[in-house]
């Protein structure tokens, strides 16, 4: 039997549901109409940061502050790490199951649903069959603070993962659902922003505009000095994959992805131009981007700006998981906490630590290795600090001096930047290295 059967993960059936209610997700892409250019406008998150909760709504703000012990659940499943490479290859084969079942007609289709097995090693149903109409498939991760039962029993109705399984297994609302995934199926209606030759001369000229800006920009000077300087201690970099940066959006709510993208496209240039030095022959490092808001036009003009086809590509949840290996710089910025990045990274490195990353570039956690207790919108674990502490060396404050002028600031973020307290998002991010050498894992004390 072979990893995709296997008996502890899956009861494999016929069938398979939905994905996606992180479609209307990170950049807020489910049930999209195709729109005229004026009318163009990306809608809000239905996922939540801290900074968006209402705080007149108590019982939202107690969903995301509240706090339960994530290291005695740790502990009462002995420490096993969750999201193994071998569930991820899994979560990839049923996903493209999924996927291939789209292109047929509804009734020639085999597949109706999805079970799978949760950490109390009870089977529940992690995907229906509920639309037939469905075009896109979503994976839904389940952070630790999610598949706590107490967090379950008090908020699961704020977790959009717990809703879907709860919808999915009517008959087990009162169980901790602890599945550390569900899959969301719906009928996405793209725009198609590409084929308007005016629109997409618009979206061009106005990034070539930042693009020069940034290319002369001090901001850049010190990113591409500060990447140097890592090189020389960081295991060598060959490829950069990319988490939830964004699909391009010209409203300035929005347009701070494209000053990410070329944050990146600068720091692959110029460590390409390092390790070249060294080794012409080299080859160039792959950029791998995965984001589920990303259009067609996304893919045009990213290209295009990337300017090298050949080592650009676009990938779907879970193959950018997939492609981490020991030669990787994983970049992500502002992902919404219902996407455990770090935890998933931290359970891949727990399997082996000489095969994690080569660098992080994520937002700014605490890690703390005595703390016990987390929230919902805390994006660390007990084994994030754990694994983070004993494998990799945070650079501190390495951007905290970073940042745009006035006119880059004002293009990227629009004229009003300083009223809306806008900061440029490097200012936020934090930089982990991998340390060189194995460490032992220490011993975990029951506590």
């Amino acid at each position: 039997m072979d990893s995709h059967q296997s008996a502890d993960l899956f009861a494999t059936t016929t069938s398979y549901e939905a994905v996606e209610s992180a479609a209307d997700v990170v950049h807020g892409v489910h049930k999209f109409a195709i729109e005229e250019e004026d009318d163009y406008e990306i809608h809000e998150d239905e996922y939540v940061t801290p900074e968006e909760i209402d705080q007149y709504d108590p019982d939202d703000s107690d969903a995301f502050e509240h706090r339960v012990d994530i290291a005695a659940q740790e502990l009462q499943h002995a420490h096993r790490p969750v999201y193994t490479r071998t569930l991820l290859e899994d979560v990839k084969y049923w996903a493209d199951r999924i996927r291939g079942e789209f292109s047929l007609a509804s009734d020639q289709r085999v597949l109706d649903h999805v079970d799978a097995s949760g950490l109390n090693k009870k089977t529940y149903r992690v995907w229906n069959q509920d639309d037939v109409d469905a075009n896109t498939i979503q994976v839904e991760y389940l952070s630790r603070v999610e598949m706590h039962p107490d967090f379950q029993s008090r908020y699961g109705d704020h977790s959009e993962q717990i809703r879907t399984l709860r919808r999915y297994n009517k008959d087990h609302k009162q169980d901790c659902i602890n599945t550390p995934y569900t899959f969301i199926t719906f009928d996405r209606c793209f725009f198609n922003e590409h084929k308007n030759t005016a629109k997409m001369r618009t979206y061009w000229s106005t990034i070539q505009n930042t693009k020069r800006l940034w290319i002369a920009s001090f901001a850049r000077r010190q990113l591409v000095e500060a990447f140097l300087e890592t090189a020389k201690t960081c295991a060598p970099i060959t490829q950069v994959v990319c988490f939830g940066i964004g699909a391009l959006n010209l409203k300035k709510n929005w347009y701070d992805s494209a000053i990410q993208y070329m944050a990146i496209f600068s720091i692959i240039q110029a460590l390409n131009q390092y390790y070249r030095q060294a080794d012409s022959a080299r080859p160039l490092i792959q950029l791998v981007l995965q984001d589920p808001n990303y259009e067609t036009k996304d893919h045009e003009i990213l290209q295009k700006l990337f300017n090298d086809n050949d080592n650009i590509s676009f990938v779907s949840d879970p193959d950018g998981l997939l492609a981490i290996d020991a030669g990787t710089l994983v970049v992500t910025a502002y992902l919404p906490f219902q996407m455990p990045l770090v935890q998933i990274i931290a359970d891949l490195i727990s399997e082996s630590p000489g095969q994690g990353p080569a660098a992080i570039l994520c937002d700014i956690m605490d890690v703390d290795t005595e703390k016990r207790e987390y929230s919902f919108s805390e994006r660390a674990s007990p084994h994030v600090a754990r694994h983070f502490t004993n494998h990799y060396e945070r650079e501190e404050d390495r951007f905290e001096d970073h940042g745009l002028n006035d006119e880059l600031m004002a293009d990227a973020y629009g004229e009003d930047w300083v009223e809306k307290d806008r900061m440029y998002w490097l200012n936020n991010m934090d930089l982990w290295v991998r340390k060189s050498g194995g460490i032992q894992e220490p011993h975990v004390q029951d506590q």
